[in-house]
């Protein structure tokens, strides 16, 4: 996990801990305490919560930033193997599972009902809870966190709560508080899966997670497949939450679909997640080349991305299955948690590609000391031929890498000199197939100039 030297924060005590974030909003707040931290290594040294330096980020108590690559996990509090599960998310490069607390997904295959209370969904009883499965609940938080990971915690997926019912559910959201915010792997409180209808009473769960939260936790609630994020002024809601339930074939193209989708969720000023993409099959999402462009397509955006597959779903006990493309996770992992990726946000003019057949999604930081930039062709298989990519960029000089994303192996690299940001150089573009990826560096900086007009 990488830290900015001037981001780094000496490691506190756990009080002291809680004294260094009360200022930051939904963080733990004077006067307010929590059960002793269970911490793990990094990077869930302890809890992340939203960056007020970097909003669109999330950093916990060390300064570390969290790149969040997301799966689909739902029933893995109640699989047969959880080790074999967060060991073939953390070989993928994965750092955070998405699972229900209450639910039964895909029942009719798996038979696992994750059920919190006392009795059974048929004849519940609201007054006590099923102590012996929030015990293995707690025992697999551990488990994951030893692995390296998160979890992306969804209170509620198949039982829909209305407003009527807050108080029979409230012991519930205490309980969850209780028994699950020490653990620093928990990334964040999740009110419900893709249902929207009864948004008085997720507001009042939502608000009383942000409320009573020690340690400030991001809290969120998903809808369906949508091109923007749900609820983004909500008061409770601290990501921007987006699910593209879609395919590879031609009626998602990457550019008009999953790249305007990304844009449109990174305009909010808080972390952009989409935190359920389309799986194989049931969703038509086959290619992996296609796969792999749309994830990368999202991370370049600025956002983070969710592996959503068989795998996590009817298929979380199956060893042996890999969805089509997850080989190509563990590089975009590993990419972006190599650099300061919480410094970039979306430019339109440090790397322009006047290239039909070619789709540009550029990112980088203020003064642009780095500059990241995917390419890709629209279709998987397809060739791009060498083109001049025309380049604005401070005066100094710089090197220009070329990257295959498949596995992170150089294909070469210029150095570029910027007499100003006024002056748009040109750099060539190798030919490729499928796609690119372009790292600019700085080597060198000089004096800083405004455009012509501008003085």
């Amino acid at each position: 996990m990488n830290q900015s030297p001037d981001s780094r924060l000496s490691r506190r005590s756990f009080a002291r801990g809680l004294a260094a974030v009360a200022a930051a909003p939904g963080a733990a707040r004077a006067g307010q305490s929590g059960p002793p931290l269970v911490a793990f290594p990094a990077p869930w040294t302890s809890p992340f919560r939203v960056d007020a330096a970097y909003p669109h980020h999330l950093v916990n108590q060390e300064g570390e930033r969290l790149f969040i690559l997301n799966k689909t996990a739902w029933a893995y509090f109640g699989c047969k193997d959880p080790r074999g599960v967060v060991e073939r998310a953390r070989e993928q490069g994965i750092t955070v599972i998405r699972v229900v607390l209450e639910g039964t997904p895909y029942y009719d295959q798996l038979g696992i009902d994750c059920w919190p209370w006392a009795g059974t969904r048929a004849e519940p009883d609201w007054s006590r809870f099923n102590e012996e499965y929030w015990d293995r609940v707690e025992e697999r938080i551990r488990i994951a966190g030893e692995a390296g990971i998160g979890f992306d915690l969804c209170l509620y997926f198949s039982l829909r709560p209305e407003a009527g019912e807050i108080a029979r559910h409230r012991p519930y959201w205490e309980q969850t508080l209780k028994r699950l915010a020490r653990y620093a792997n928990v990334l964040a409180w999740e009110m419900a899966n893709e249902y929207t209808r009864n948004a008085a009473f997720q507001d009042a769960a939502g608000a009383y997670f942000k409320r009573n939260d020690p340690w400030g936790r991001p809290v969120c609630s998903s809808d369906g497949t949508t091109d923007d994020a749900l609820w983004p002024h909500k008061p409770w809601m601290d990501l921007a939450i987006v699910h593209t339930c879609t395919s590879s074939t031609p009626s998602h193209p990457l550019k008009d679909w999953y790249q305007s989708v990304a844009r449109n969720v990174r305009s909010y000023g808080k972390p952009a997640f989409n935190n359920e993409s389309g799986r194989e099959q049931r969703h038509h999402n086959d290619d992996p080349v296609h796969r792999r462009k749309q994830g990368w397509i999202w991370c370049a955006s600025g956002g983070f991305w969710t592996w959503h597959s068989w795998e996590g779903c009817e298929g979380i006990d199956d060893a042996g299955y890999r969805g089509p493309g997850a080989e190509y996770l563990r590089p975009m992992s590993d990419f972006f948690r190599s650099i300061a990726f919480w410094r970039l946000n979306p430019n339109y003019t440090v790397f322009a590609v006047d290239n039909p057949a070619v789709i540009g999604t550029s990112a980088a930081d203020a003064v642009r000391e780095l500059a990241v930039i995917y390419l890709c062709t629209p279709e998987s298989g397809a060739k791009a031929a060498p083109f001049k990519a025309r380049i604005r960029l401070p005066a100094g000089a710089y090197r220009v890498e070329f990257i295959d994303p498949v596995d992170l192996s150089g294909v070469g690299s210029v150095e570029f000199e910027s007499r100003n940001l006024g002056t748009i150089g040109q750099v060539g573009v190798p030919a490729f197939t499928d796609d690119l990826l372009v790292k600019i560096v700085n080597l060198r900086a000089a004096e800083r100039s405004p455009l012509p007009g501008t003085r």
